[in-house]
Order: C-alpha cells, then structure tokens, then sequence
C-alpha cells in the first residue's frame, strides 16, 4: 500500500531546491593522490583514469541509497516467500558479496562445462550437461537474490554490495545468453548466437541507461525472475527431450524459430518502455540524469561496444568467428559489462560517463587486423584480445572494490569491521 503525506507548499519548494542541488551537473574534479596507485607513472595514469573515482565521485556514491520497485509476477507470486525461507540458512558470519560471488562462479562453470560440449553451438551435448546448466542458473538466481536479504539480515547492507551485485549480472549476461543458444543450437542459424547475446547485454545495459536518468531501478511484470526461469526450463526439455525438439514444425515453422520471434517481440516491448522512461522521466535539471547531464549521452558507449563488433563479424571473409562464437561473444560480452560497470557507477556517484575506455583496444586491434590486412592469425588474436579484455575488467573490478572499501572502511568478503573503521 502506497501511503502519500500533504506537504505544504514551502516545503515542497524545499524539496524541489534539494533535488535540483542532488541532480545538478558536477564536471570531474582532479584526481588525487590515493592508496591504489602503485608508483609507476604510466600504469598510474592508467588506474586514474580508467579504474579510480575522485573524492568527490566515492562521497557522492558513499550518500547512495538502493531504490528500486519491484512488480515482477513470478517474485510476488512465490520466489520472494522461497528466498526469504532460504536465507535464514545463512550462517551469520557469511558476507552477502560472497555469496553474490559463488553465484557468478557457479554459473560461469556450468557455461564453460556446456561450451567444452558445444564449441560452436550447433552441437549435441549430453543429458545431464542440461542438467547442470539448469541447476547452476537455478543456484545463480538464489544466490543473487538473497544476497541482499543476507545484507539486511545481517546489517551490512551497503552500496559497494549494490554495485557488486549488478556488476555481477552484468558479466553474467553473456553466460546466461549462452545457455540458450546451446540448448536451441543458434549456431545453425547465420548470426544466431551474436545476435542473441547483441540483445541480451544491450536489454540490460538499456534497463541500467533508465535508472541513471531516474535513480531507481524498476522491474517489469515480466522481467529478470521469469526469463531466468523461461532459460532453466528449456535447458530441462532439452536434457529431457534433446536439442532437436526445438526443431519440430509448428504452423509451418521450427518451434525454435517461434521462440525466436517472441523474444525479439518481448525485447522490443521492454526496450521501448525503457525507453520512454529515459526520455520522460529524468530527475535532473530539465528532464536530465542523476549527474545533470544529457540522457542521450549514455547510448555512445553502447554504440562504441556493438558498432566495432558488428563490423568485425559481418567484415570476416573466413568462419572464423563462427568456428569461435563462443570466444568471440565472451570478448563481446566482457567489453560490454565494463561499459554497463561503469553505468552503474556513474548512477550512484551520480557523475558523467566518459566515452572512451582502454578496454576498446581490443575490438580496436581485430579491426585494424581486419581493414588493413595486417597478416596476424584472426583466431590468435582473438584469443589475445580476449585475455586482455578480461584483465582490463578484472583490474577495474579490482580497483574499484579495493578503492570504495578503503573509503567506507569495509571488507569486501567479510562481515567483520576492519580495525581502521573501528578506530574512526
């Protein structure tokens, strides 16, 4: 039940001076000296600007608080009683990014398990690799979604457990993407298994663009719970029945290519209320983002990470990045959460977004490899440009986590409160 309060007309005056100062437009003060440079000149100039928030940026995202509304169908029905009996099994000295953490773990391991099996998703793998699937996304879900009940449980709700949590989803898009691109062999389909993971990550960047022009993320009838749900059963059809019941004729098409249709339907639906959310309804001055800039800014980074593979793909002469889909969306799928990582960050330090980050150097390397007929093995380079772009994330992860527990006095995977803050 939504309860609303009068006000009088001074203090909604007040209210509305408050929000036009929390919104309005900061441009990045200098960097300071910090903790986690390391001394070298080159490697710190990096850190600054790609890894590190200024004093300004860490207070700002010290003063965030979670909002959020939450109508999803399937979490009102059931999931919120399950999760809420499951978290009581806690131990209480269990942190919740930990568990957010195992999550991850789980989930990409149960991916990698099927991609061992599924190298260009057009395979057929065992039974119980579908099994498996389903039981880690399952694992995924739970742990993802009591994480933050363990938070409260224990009072140790805080934003760095917020960021973690989303910056989690955010790596984990590509993985969940792959499970069903597996279980329906999208590899058979030209462009299938891109594509597919191309609207995943862009649908939750986009759900991420609108909380940074509103301050609350907002969950749809149908949202996160039912499509994790939707994958976990059609991963146990396809352990029970095969891949090749995804094939059988409905009306005169494969049922594969029904569901494919419903999804991009259901994308389009969902992208364009995201949408009109981000063009009505921004708190700043001016209908602008929680940072007081422009709500269209947000789209260029989400262009600078499909544009370049888009090219890519589409450009090859050769099968390579069919024969290595899986590694190429991987690459894909971690230039992509960085951008969103970073979305995410600029939301609760309410600060600008910048355009450029050094994790392009890899798409920038297979173009120039590719539009300049430099004589480099395409399916090397990938590789390497895979590893790097995973190393730039990880070392932003890393950076970022280590910075904000420095300044809020907190351990990342402990509940205990280190003695530094004890001493404050």
């Amino acid at each position: 039940m939504v309860t609303t309060r009068s006000r009088s007309k001074n203090n909604r005056a007040t209210d509305k001076d408050r929000s036009k100062e929390r919104y309005a437009y900061r441009p990045r003060s200098t960097f300071e000296e910090s903790d986690a440079l390391v001394g070298c000149k080159t490697i710190d100039h990096y850190l600054q600007y790609d890894c590190l928030l200024t004093r300004e940026e860490l207070q700002r995202l010290d003063e965030h608080v979670y909002s959020a509304v939450d109508t999803s169908w399937l979490d009102e029905l059931c999931m919120k009683k399950f999760w809420e009996a499951v978290v009581i099994y806690y131990p209480l000295w269990v942190a919740p990014n930990l568990l957010t953490l195992i999550g991850l773990i789980v989930n990409l391991t149960t991916v990698l398990v099927l991609s061992f099996y599924c190298p260009t998703a057009t395979e057929t793998a065992p039974s119980w690799t579908y099994f498996l699937a389903a039981a880690g996304l399952f694992a995924y879900q739970t742990l993802d979604a009591t994480d933050g009940k363990q938070a409260r449980r224990i009072g140790a709700s805080s934003p760095l457990g917020e960021l973690f949590d989303h910056g989690c989803d955010s790596a984990s898009q590509v993985f969940v993407t792959l499970n069903v691109c597996y279980a329906l062999q999208l590899g058979t389909v030209r462009c299938g298994v891109f594509i597919a993971c191309l609207i995943s990550v862009s649908l939750f960047y986009t759900a991420h663009w609108s909380t940074y022009c509103t301050g609350q993320l907002r969950f749809a009838r149908f949202d996160v719970t039912e499509a994790q749900w939707s994958i976990i059963s059609m991963l146990l059809c396809t352990a029970v029945f095969g891949p090749g019941i995804w094939s059988i004729g409905v009306f005169g098409y494969s049922l594969k290519h029904l569901l494919l249709a419903a999804v991009a339907l259901g994308t389009i639906y969902q992208a364009l209320g995201y949408l009109a959310v981000i063009f009505t309804e921004g708190v700043g001055k001016n209908g602008s983002t929680v940072a007081g800039t422009s709500v269209l800014f947000p789209i260029c980074p989400l262009l600078a990470v499909i544009v370049p593979y888009c090219m890519i793909y589409s450009k090859s002469a050769s099968s390579v990045y069919d024969d290595l889909i899986v590694i190429f969306v991987l690459q894909f799928g971690a230039v992509a959460a960085k951008a969103t990582n970073r979305l995410i960050v600029a939301h609760m330090s309410r600060s600008e977004l910048s355009l450029w980050d050094w994790i392009y150097m890899g798409p920038i390397a297979l173009m120039i490899n590719q539009y300049y007929d430099i004589k480099i093995d395409e399916p090397r380079l990938l590789k390497y440009t895979t590893v790097y772009v995973y190393l730039s994330l990880l070392v932003y992860c890393l950076f970022i986590t280590r910075q904000i527990c420095d300044h809020m006095g907190i351990y990342c995977f402990k509940v205990t409160t280190p003695q530094r803050a004890a001493n404050k």
